[in-house]
This record gives structure tokens, C-alpha cells and sequence, in this order.
């Protein structure tokens, strides 16, 4: 009679290896020289319901070895004072930086809060960054259900994972996670989803090419953010 533990090894890794298997179609051999990507896209984002959508570029670094990332927006682009957003976690402390016109800031968060929320969306962004699940030694994965695993980095001490939920073909369909929202001047636990459509292949991964990012509020889903990746370079 196998242990548990073995069982949900065996569970783990059988997930893993479907997950592989959709993220490198032309097999594991390129992807595991990839030491990040750089990408860009275009989007609109809000900052409530009953706000406007606003359009948006961003810029983006994810490394593939550690629990990195750094991305740049500009919203209203072409405007001459438009807003621009620094969303980073690096070194373990996570950042959001808000400058009008690029140079005056108006909004920066950091602390606790910002480290767990930022190291969040970094777990959940294997769709973006496939080389991760290769070339990032210190993540550790568990079983969240059937088709869904559970990611955390061993490097970080409290605990903080998100859940992948996966096709059945392989794909990593939406990312899971209770995350801090800013509240006024607080930050509240707020279940949220980072959901993915329409992959496509650049340079030997397969990558989401649509981005969908919710907050589940007690009144209501919110959708926040969407987007659709133009352009992407393996960084090796």
C-alpha cells in the first residue's frame, strides 16, 4: 500500500509533465536556456466598476531562475502627462510606483503587503514565462485538486503560494490566490484570478497571449485588467 505522500508525488509530477508538454511543444532542450523574457503589450485597465477603462503599454522583464519581475505601463499614451506604473518584485521586496508624466511620483507602495502581492503575480505568471517550471530551482509544487497545482518559493518564509489550475490538454488555464487590494488606505485579502486565452508560440514556448485579471468581490466579480501581448524575446 503506497503512502499519501508518495501518491500526491506521483500526482505532482504527472501534472508537471503535462504542463511541460503544452509550454514546449518543440520539447524541453531550448526552454531550458532561457534565463527570462521580455515582452510588450497593449491593454486597458480600471481601478473600480464604475471607472473607465483606461488603454495602456507596458514593458516587462520575468526572470525565468528566480522570483523576479518588473513592469513598466504608461497609461493614456501619447498623452503628455500620462501616468506611468512601476510593478515590481525583486530582491524579495515587492514595489508599486505610480509618477505623473514619468518623473513626479504620486502613489508608492511597498511593505509587507506589496511583498506578498507582488511575489503572487509573480507565481502566477508561468503562462507568460513558461522556463520557470524548468530553470527556477527553488519553487516547490504541491496538488490543489484534479487538474491544479499549488506553487510556492522555498526562498520566501511566509507561506505565500498561488494555485494553477490546468487543461486537460496541459495548459495553464487561470491562476489563484487570496491577494492584498488597496482598500483607501488599507489592504484587504481579496480573492483573485489571472486567466489566460489564445497561446501562441515565440520561440519555442507557448505562451498566453491574452491576459484577463480579476478581483472576486463580495458584490461581484471585477474585472480590472486585460491585455494582449505584441511582442516577446527569450532572454538566454
Amino acid at each position: 500500500m503506497r503512502l499519501d505522500s508518495e501518491t500526491k508525488t506521483e500526482e505532482v509530477s504527472a501534472l508537471l509533465v503535462r504542463l511541460c508538454a503544452f509550454c514546449f511543444p518543440g520539447g524541453e532542450g531550448a526552454a531550458r536556456r532561457v534565463r527570462g523574457v521580455r515582452t510588450t503589450e497593449k491593454g486597458e485597465m480600471r481601478m473600480s466598476p464604475e471607472a473607465r477603462w483606461v488603454p495602456f503599454t507596458a514593458e516587462q522583464f520575468i526572470d525565468a531562475t528566480r522570483s523576479n519581475f518588473c513592469w513598466e505601463a504608461r497609461l493614456d499614451p501619447g498623452k503628455i502627462a500620462s501616468p506611468t506604473i512601476t510593478d515590481a518584485y525583486e530582491k524579495g521586496r515587492g514595489r508599486l510606483v505610480v509618477k505623473v508624466g514619468g518623473v513626479l511620483p504620486v502613489q508608492k507602495i511597498t511593505g509587507p503587503d506589496a511583498d506578498r502581492g507582488e511575489l503572487q503575480r509573480y507565481l502566477g505568471s508561468i503562462a507568460l514565462c513558461p522556463a520557470i517550471l524548468l530553470n527556477h530551482a527553488t519553487l516547490e509544487w504541491n496538488c490543489a485538486g484534479p487538474l491544479a497545482l499549488r506553487v510556492c518559493d522555498r526562498e520566501d518564509k511566509s507561506g505565500i503560494s498561488v494555485d494553477i489550475s490546468i487543461g486537460e490538454d496541459g495548459r495553464p488555464m487561470a491562476s489563484r490566490a487570496d491577494r492584498p487590494r488597496v482598500v483607501g488606505k488599507k489592504a484587504v485579502l481579496t480573492p483573485w484570478m489571472g486567466s489566460c486565452a489564445e497561446f501562441r508560440e515565440w520561440e519555442g514556448l507557448r505562451v498566453a497571449d491574452k491576459l484577463e485579471v480579476t478581483w472576486h468581490l463580495a458584490e461581484g466579480s471585477f474585472v480590472y485588467y486585460r491585455s494582449e501581448i505584441t511582442s516577446l524575446e527569450a532572454v538566454r
